[in-house]
Protein backbone atom coordinates (compact mmCIF):
# COMPACT_ATOMS: atom_id res chain seq x y z
CA UNK A 1 0.00 0.00 0.00
CA UNK A 2 1.28 3.64 -0.47
CA UNK A 3 2.64 5.33 2.28
CA UNK A 4 0.24 8.25 2.00
CA UNK A 5 -2.83 6.12 1.58
CA UNK A 6 -1.37 3.79 4.45
CA UNK A 7 -1.38 6.89 6.83
CA UNK A 8 -4.23 8.44 5.53
CA UNK A 9 -6.30 4.82 6.58
CA UNK A 10 -4.54 4.74 9.73
CA UNK A 11 -5.95 8.12 11.00
CA UNK A 12 -9.23 7.53 9.51
CA UNK A 13 -9.69 4.47 11.53
CA UNK A 14 -8.59 6.26 14.71
CA UNK A 15 -11.28 8.81 14.51
CA UNK A 16 -13.83 6.65 14.49
CA UNK A 17 -12.38 3.25 16.20
CA UNK A 18 -11.95 4.38 19.70
CA UNK A 19 -9.36 1.06 20.27
CA UNK A 20 -5.61 0.90 19.57
CA UNK A 21 -4.99 -0.64 16.18
CA UNK A 22 -1.97 -1.48 14.03
CA UNK A 23 -2.02 -1.81 10.22
CA UNK A 24 0.17 -4.71 8.87
CA UNK A 25 0.93 -5.91 5.14
CA UNK A 26 0.11 -9.50 4.37
CA UNK A 27 3.22 -11.38 6.11
CA UNK A 28 2.42 -9.62 9.36
CA UNK A 29 5.34 -6.90 9.58
CA UNK A 30 3.84 -4.04 11.40
CA UNK A 31 4.30 -0.36 9.82
CA UNK A 32 5.50 1.93 12.57
CA UNK A 33 3.94 5.06 11.12
CA UNK A 34 0.43 3.23 11.99
CA UNK A 35 0.18 1.18 15.04
CA UNK A 36 -0.45 2.25 18.32
CA UNK A 37 -1.20 -1.01 19.82
CA UNK A 38 1.90 -2.60 20.91
CA UNK A 39 6.07 -2.37 20.20
CA UNK A 40 6.02 -5.10 18.28
CA UNK A 41 7.78 -5.12 15.11
CA UNK A 42 5.48 -7.99 13.74
CA UNK A 43 2.59 -10.79 14.20
CA UNK A 44 2.73 -14.28 12.94
CA UNK A 45 -0.83 -15.36 11.71
CA UNK A 46 -2.49 -18.28 11.87
CA UNK A 47 -3.72 -18.78 8.47
CA UNK A 48 -3.02 -17.71 5.02
CA UNK A 49 -5.03 -14.09 4.40
CA UNK A 50 -7.04 -14.31 1.32
CA UNK A 51 -9.48 -12.75 0.16
CA UNK A 52 -12.28 -15.03 1.42
CA UNK A 53 -10.56 -14.55 5.23
CA UNK A 54 -13.26 -12.11 7.08
CA UNK A 55 -10.99 -12.41 10.13
CA UNK A 56 -7.42 -14.06 10.58
CA UNK A 57 -5.92 -15.17 13.71
CA UNK A 58 -2.32 -14.25 15.71
CA UNK A 59 -0.04 -16.64 17.36
CA UNK A 60 0.00 -15.43 20.73
CA UNK A 61 -2.43 -12.80 21.01
CA UNK A 62 -5.83 -14.36 22.02
CA UNK A 63 -7.29 -10.94 21.94
CA UNK A 64 -5.83 -9.21 18.90
CA UNK A 65 -7.51 -10.38 15.47
CA UNK A 66 -6.53 -9.03 12.16
CA UNK A 67 -9.18 -8.01 9.43
CA UNK A 68 -7.73 -8.35 5.81
CA UNK A 69 -8.35 -5.47 3.91
CA UNK A 70 -9.20 -5.89 -0.13
CA UNK A 71 -11.14 -3.15 -2.51
CA UNK A 72 -11.88 -4.88 -5.60
CA UNK A 73 -10.17 -8.08 -5.25
CA UNK A 74 -7.05 -6.29 -4.59
CA UNK A 75 -5.01 -6.94 -1.42
CA UNK A 76 -4.49 -3.40 0.73
CA UNK A 77 -3.32 -4.18 4.33
CA UNK A 78 -4.09 -6.36 7.72
CA UNK A 79 -5.87 -3.84 10.87
CA UNK A 80 -5.34 -5.95 13.70
CA UNK A 81 -7.14 -4.80 16.48
CA UNK A 82 -8.37 -6.40 19.87
CA UNK A 83 -12.08 -7.65 19.27
CA UNK A 84 -13.35 -11.00 19.11
CA UNK A 85 -14.10 -13.10 16.16
CA UNK A 86 -17.89 -11.70 15.54
CA UNK A 87 -17.52 -8.36 16.77
CA UNK A 88 -19.07 -5.27 15.16
CA UNK A 89 -16.49 -3.47 15.25
CA UNK A 90 -14.90 -5.82 12.58
CA UNK A 91 -17.54 -4.82 10.19
CA UNK A 92 -16.92 -1.15 10.70
CA UNK A 93 -13.45 -1.24 10.61
CA UNK A 94 -13.81 -3.39 7.13
CA UNK A 95 -16.26 -0.72 5.72
CA UNK A 96 -14.87 2.40 6.75
CA UNK A 97 -11.32 1.10 5.02
CA UNK A 98 -13.68 -0.07 1.80
CA UNK A 99 -14.15 3.85 1.96
CA UNK A 100 -11.13 5.21 2.53
CA UNK A 101 -10.02 3.63 -0.21
CA UNK A 102 -12.14 4.25 -2.83
CA UNK A 103 -12.21 7.59 -1.93
CA UNK A 104 -8.56 7.61 -2.35
CA UNK A 105 -8.21 6.20 -5.79
CA UNK A 106 -10.89 8.25 -7.38
CA UNK A 107 -9.17 11.86 -5.73
CA UNK A 108 -5.88 10.70 -6.88
CA UNK A 109 -6.69 8.95 -10.23
CA UNK A 110 -4.27 10.61 -13.00
CA UNK A 111 -5.99 12.16 -16.04
CA UNK A 112 -4.82 10.14 -19.09
CA UNK A 113 -3.81 11.76 -22.16
CA UNK A 114 -4.51 10.75 -25.74
CA UNK A 115 -2.20 8.47 -26.01
CA UNK A 116 -2.99 6.94 -22.62
CA UNK A 117 -6.49 6.40 -23.72
CA UNK A 118 -5.49 4.69 -27.16
CA UNK A 119 -2.77 2.28 -25.43
CA UNK A 120 -4.67 1.02 -22.63
CA UNK A 121 -7.71 0.50 -24.89
CA UNK A 122 -5.51 -1.67 -27.42
CA UNK A 123 -3.75 -3.55 -24.40
CA UNK A 124 -7.14 -4.19 -21.94
CA UNK A 125 -10.11 -3.96 -24.91
CA UNK A 126 -8.61 -5.27 -27.82
CA UNK A 127 -12.23 -6.42 -29.48
CA UNK A 128 -13.12 -2.79 -29.54
CA UNK A 129 -10.61 -2.28 -31.98
CA UNK A 130 -9.57 -3.13 -35.71
CA UNK A 131 -6.17 -2.49 -37.51
CA UNK A 132 -7.94 -0.11 -40.09
CA UNK A 133 -9.15 2.36 -36.69
CA UNK A 134 -5.79 1.49 -35.00
CA UNK A 135 -4.50 2.68 -38.24
CA UNK A 136 -6.04 5.74 -38.00
CA UNK A 137 -5.58 6.71 -34.38
CA UNK A 138 -1.98 6.43 -35.14
CA UNK A 139 -1.70 8.54 -37.53
CA UNK A 140 -4.20 11.09 -36.32
CA UNK A 141 -1.64 11.24 -33.23
CA UNK A 142 0.77 11.96 -35.15
CA UNK A 143 2.69 8.40 -35.50
CA UNK A 144 3.89 7.12 -38.66
CA UNK A 145 1.51 4.12 -39.11
CA UNK A 146 3.26 1.57 -41.66
CA UNK A 147 6.41 1.55 -39.85
CA UNK A 148 7.59 -1.84 -38.59
CA UNK A 149 7.15 -2.29 -34.70
CA UNK A 150 7.46 -4.19 -31.72
CA UNK A 151 5.59 -4.01 -28.39
CA UNK A 152 7.29 -3.38 -24.75
CA UNK A 153 5.82 -3.49 -21.69
CA UNK A 154 7.41 -2.39 -18.99
CA UNK A 155 6.61 -3.03 -15.40
CA UNK A 156 8.04 -0.31 -12.85
CA UNK A 157 7.29 -1.97 -10.13
CA UNK A 158 6.58 0.33 -7.22
CA UNK A 159 5.34 2.98 -9.79
CA UNK A 160 2.10 3.18 -8.28
CA UNK A 161 2.15 2.67 -4.73
CA UNK A 162 5.20 4.19 -3.94
CA UNK A 163 6.29 6.64 -6.30
CA UNK A 164 3.04 8.07 -7.82
CA UNK A 165 1.29 8.60 -4.18
CA UNK A 166 4.12 9.66 -1.88
CA UNK A 167 5.88 11.91 -4.11
CA UNK A 168 2.56 13.01 -6.05
CA UNK A 169 1.44 14.31 -2.59
CA UNK A 170 3.79 16.94 -1.81
CA UNK A 171 4.58 17.53 -5.89
CA UNK A 172 1.36 17.68 -7.34
CA UNK A 173 -0.44 16.64 -9.92
CA UNK A 174 0.24 13.14 -10.86
CA UNK A 175 -0.57 13.30 -14.81
CA UNK A 176 3.14 15.26 -14.57
CA UNK A 177 5.06 12.69 -12.90
CA UNK A 178 3.33 10.14 -15.15
CA UNK A 179 3.87 12.42 -18.30
CA UNK A 180 7.65 12.58 -16.89
CA UNK A 181 8.21 9.13 -16.41
CA UNK A 182 6.79 8.38 -19.71
CA UNK A 183 9.40 10.99 -21.24
CA UNK A 184 12.21 9.07 -19.53
CA UNK A 185 11.44 5.92 -21.19
CA UNK A 186 11.40 7.34 -24.60
CA UNK A 187 15.09 9.13 -23.91
CA UNK A 188 16.30 5.60 -22.26
CA UNK A 189 15.33 4.14 -25.60
CA UNK A 190 16.65 6.59 -27.96
CA UNK A 191 20.03 6.75 -26.03
CA UNK A 192 20.51 3.23 -26.66
CA UNK A 193 18.98 2.74 -29.85
CA UNK A 194 19.31 5.85 -31.15
CA UNK A 195 18.47 4.93 -35.45
CA UNK A 196 14.10 4.63 -34.85
CA UNK A 197 12.92 7.54 -32.22
CA UNK A 198 9.13 7.27 -33.76
CA UNK A 199 8.39 5.55 -30.92
CA UNK A 200 4.83 5.51 -28.63
CA UNK A 201 5.00 5.70 -24.93
CA UNK A 202 1.58 5.15 -23.03
CA UNK A 203 0.63 4.71 -19.52
CA UNK A 204 -1.39 1.73 -18.53
CA UNK A 205 -2.15 1.81 -15.56
CA UNK A 206 -0.97 0.94 -11.82
CA UNK A 207 3.12 0.00 -12.68
CA UNK A 208 2.72 -0.89 -16.32
CA UNK A 209 3.22 1.48 -19.60
CA UNK A 210 3.29 0.25 -23.04
CA UNK A 211 5.94 1.37 -25.65
CA UNK A 212 5.37 0.35 -29.37
CA UNK A 213 8.73 0.79 -30.43
CA UNK A 214 9.95 1.79 -33.95
CA UNK A 215 12.18 -1.11 -35.70
CA UNK A 216 12.46 1.17 -38.65
CA UNK A 217 16.46 0.02 -39.84
CA UNK A 218 16.36 -2.05 -36.55
CA UNK A 219 16.99 -5.61 -36.29
CA UNK A 220 14.36 -6.98 -34.25
CA UNK A 221 16.92 -10.25 -32.88
CA UNK A 222 19.95 -7.63 -32.49
CA UNK A 223 17.04 -5.33 -30.50
CA UNK A 224 16.30 -8.13 -28.20
CA UNK A 225 19.74 -9.14 -27.65
CA UNK A 226 21.28 -5.60 -26.91
CA UNK A 227 18.08 -4.94 -24.53
CA UNK A 228 18.79 -8.41 -22.64
CA UNK A 229 22.41 -7.62 -22.66
CA UNK A 230 22.49 -4.50 -21.68
CA UNK A 231 19.31 -4.42 -19.58
CA UNK A 232 20.80 -3.14 -15.69
CA UNK A 233 22.70 0.04 -17.93
CA UNK A 234 18.64 0.52 -20.27
CA UNK A 235 16.89 0.42 -17.64
CA UNK A 236 18.51 2.12 -14.35
CA UNK A 237 17.28 5.13 -15.19
CA UNK A 238 14.01 4.32 -14.80
CA UNK A 239 14.35 3.30 -11.51
CA UNK A 240 15.03 5.72 -7.83
CA UNK A 241 14.24 5.48 -4.14
CA UNK A 242 10.66 3.96 -4.47
CA UNK A 243 10.87 2.39 -8.13
CA UNK A 244 13.60 -0.25 -7.45
CA UNK A 245 12.55 -2.89 -10.29
CA UNK A 246 12.19 -3.39 -13.77
CA UNK A 247 10.63 -5.50 -15.82
CA UNK A 248 10.05 -5.90 -19.61
CA UNK A 249 7.91 -8.28 -22.13
CA UNK A 250 8.57 -7.95 -25.41
CA UNK A 251 6.21 -8.91 -28.38
CA UNK A 252 7.00 -10.00 -31.35
CA UNK A 253 7.32 -7.68 -34.75
CA UNK A 254 5.02 -6.70 -36.45
CA UNK A 255 4.63 -4.77 -39.75
CA UNK A 256 1.07 -3.28 -40.02
CA UNK A 257 -1.21 -1.75 -37.54
CA UNK A 258 -2.99 -4.39 -37.17
CA UNK A 259 -0.18 -7.30 -36.54
CA UNK A 260 0.73 -4.68 -33.95
CA UNK A 261 -2.70 -5.46 -32.09
CA UNK A 262 -1.27 -8.95 -31.29
CA UNK A 263 1.94 -8.13 -30.58
CA UNK A 264 0.73 -6.13 -27.50
CA UNK A 265 -1.13 -8.49 -26.46
CA UNK A 266 1.68 -11.21 -26.73
CA UNK A 267 3.75 -8.40 -24.71
CA UNK A 268 1.52 -8.35 -21.89
CA UNK A 269 1.55 -12.17 -21.77
CA UNK A 270 5.07 -12.57 -21.98
CA UNK A 271 6.06 -9.87 -19.04
CA UNK A 272 3.26 -11.85 -16.77
CA UNK A 273 4.71 -15.44 -17.50
CA UNK A 274 8.31 -14.37 -17.38
CA UNK A 275 8.27 -12.63 -14.21
CA UNK A 276 6.39 -15.24 -12.35
CA UNK A 277 8.26 -18.17 -13.92
CA UNK A 278 11.91 -16.61 -14.38
CA UNK A 279 12.04 -13.65 -12.17
CA UNK A 280 12.01 -10.17 -11.94
CA UNK A 281 14.38 -7.14 -13.37
CA UNK A 282 15.21 -8.93 -16.84
CA UNK A 283 13.58 -8.61 -20.41
CA UNK A 284 11.68 -11.82 -21.74
CA UNK A 285 10.07 -13.06 -25.01
CA UNK A 286 8.84 -15.77 -27.01
CA UNK A 287 12.20 -17.51 -27.77
CA UNK A 288 13.08 -17.22 -23.90
CA UNK A 289 9.96 -19.19 -21.99
CA UNK A 290 9.84 -21.95 -24.70
CA UNK A 291 6.26 -23.38 -25.62
CA UNK A 292 4.54 -22.28 -22.62
CA UNK A 293 3.00 -19.08 -23.79
CA UNK A 294 1.57 -21.32 -26.10
CA UNK A 295 -0.18 -23.11 -23.82
CA UNK A 296 -1.82 -20.19 -22.00
CA UNK A 297 -3.32 -17.99 -24.75
CA UNK A 298 -0.94 -18.34 -27.76
CA UNK A 299 -3.19 -17.89 -31.00
CA UNK A 300 -3.33 -20.66 -33.95
CA UNK A 301 -1.17 -18.65 -35.89
CA UNK A 302 1.62 -18.52 -33.11
CA UNK A 303 1.64 -22.10 -32.49
CA UNK A 304 1.61 -23.01 -36.12
CA UNK A 305 4.73 -20.58 -36.87
CA UNK A 306 6.41 -21.84 -33.64
CA UNK A 307 6.50 -25.35 -34.51
CA UNK A 308 7.59 -24.57 -37.95
CA UNK A 309 10.36 -22.66 -36.37
CA UNK A 310 11.40 -25.10 -34.00
CA UNK A 311 11.68 -27.85 -36.50
CA UNK A 312 13.21 -26.02 -39.47
CA UNK A 313 16.39 -27.52 -39.63
CA UNK A 314 14.99 -31.45 -39.26
CA UNK A 315 14.57 -32.00 -42.82
CA UNK A 316 16.05 -35.79 -42.54
CA UNK A 317 13.19 -38.31 -42.20
CA UNK A 318 15.17 -40.95 -40.41
CA UNK A 319 15.76 -38.36 -37.58
CA UNK A 320 12.34 -37.08 -37.46
CA UNK A 321 11.24 -40.65 -37.11
CA UNK A 322 13.86 -41.56 -34.20
CA UNK A 323 12.64 -37.95 -32.62
CA UNK A 324 9.02 -39.37 -32.53
CA UNK A 325 10.12 -42.76 -31.12
CA UNK A 326 11.85 -41.80 -28.57
CA UNK A 327 9.39 -39.44 -27.15
CA UNK A 328 6.70 -41.92 -27.55
CA UNK A 329 8.27 -44.50 -25.76
CA UNK A 330 9.00 -42.23 -22.51
CA UNK A 331 13.07 -40.84 -23.83
CA UNK A 332 13.95 -44.60 -23.22
CA UNK A 333 16.56 -45.63 -25.53
CA UNK A 334 16.50 -49.51 -24.81
CA UNK A 335 13.21 -49.54 -26.24
CA UNK A 336 13.31 -46.92 -29.06
CA UNK A 337 16.62 -49.20 -30.69
CA UNK A 338 13.67 -51.88 -30.46
CA UNK A 339 10.74 -49.88 -31.90
CA UNK A 340 13.16 -49.03 -34.45
CA UNK A 341 14.97 -52.35 -35.38
CA UNK A 342 18.88 -50.05 -34.61
CA UNK A 343 21.39 -50.78 -32.20
CA UNK A 344 21.36 -48.50 -29.12
CA UNK A 345 24.10 -46.86 -30.58
CA UNK A 346 22.81 -45.64 -33.13
CA UNK A 347 20.05 -43.88 -31.08
CA UNK A 348 22.97 -41.98 -29.24
CA UNK A 349 24.25 -40.87 -32.46
CA UNK A 350 21.03 -39.55 -34.08
CA UNK A 351 19.43 -38.16 -31.02
CA UNK A 352 23.15 -36.15 -31.29
CA UNK A 353 21.97 -35.19 -34.56
CA UNK A 354 19.30 -34.05 -33.30
CA UNK A 355 20.09 -31.55 -30.74
CA UNK A 356 23.08 -30.02 -33.07
CA UNK A 357 20.88 -29.39 -35.29
CA UNK A 358 17.41 -28.25 -32.71
CA UNK A 359 19.72 -26.66 -30.23
CA UNK A 360 17.22 -28.92 -27.83
CA UNK A 361 18.64 -32.12 -26.06
CA UNK A 362 15.43 -34.56 -26.50
CA UNK A 363 16.83 -36.59 -23.15
CA UNK A 364 16.62 -33.32 -21.43
CA UNK A 365 12.93 -33.31 -19.43
CA UNK A 366 12.35 -29.84 -20.02
CA UNK A 367 13.37 -29.96 -24.23
CA UNK A 368 11.74 -33.37 -24.28
CA UNK A 369 8.45 -31.38 -23.83
CA UNK A 370 9.30 -28.49 -25.92
CA UNK A 371 9.59 -31.06 -28.84
CA UNK A 372 6.54 -32.93 -27.75
CA UNK A 373 3.99 -30.33 -27.43
CA UNK A 374 5.75 -28.56 -31.17
CA UNK A 375 5.29 -31.54 -32.54
CA UNK A 376 1.71 -32.00 -31.60
CA UNK A 377 1.08 -27.81 -32.90
CA UNK A 378 3.72 -29.03 -36.02
CA UNK A 379 0.75 -31.72 -36.75
CA UNK A 380 -2.46 -30.49 -35.74
CA UNK A 381 -1.41 -27.53 -38.21
CA UNK A 382 0.34 -28.86 -40.73
CA UNK A 383 -3.04 -31.30 -40.89
CA UNK A 384 -5.45 -28.14 -40.98
CA UNK A 385 -3.22 -26.48 -43.85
Amino acid sequence: MSPYLLTRLFENLKQIVNRPIAVTDRSGRINSEANDLTKKKSYVFAEAVTPDSDTVLIDGEKELVGIPIYVDARFYAVVVVAAEPHDEIISIIRSLSDLVIHQFLVSFRPRPDAVDLLMTRVAYKPLTIDGTEFEEQLTALGYQADLPRAALVLELRGFWDNYLQTAGAPLGDRSDLIAAKKRDIEHTLNSFFSKSTDNLVGYLGRDNFLVLKDLRDTDYDGFCALLQKHFQAITQPLTNVYIKEVTIGIGTPASSAASLLGSVQEALQILRIGRRMVGPSQAHQFEGLGVLPLLLSGTDEQKSTYALHLFDALNDPELSETLEVFLAESLNLTKTAETLNVHRNTVIYRLDKITDLLGRDPRRFTDAVELYIGNLFRKVFRQEN
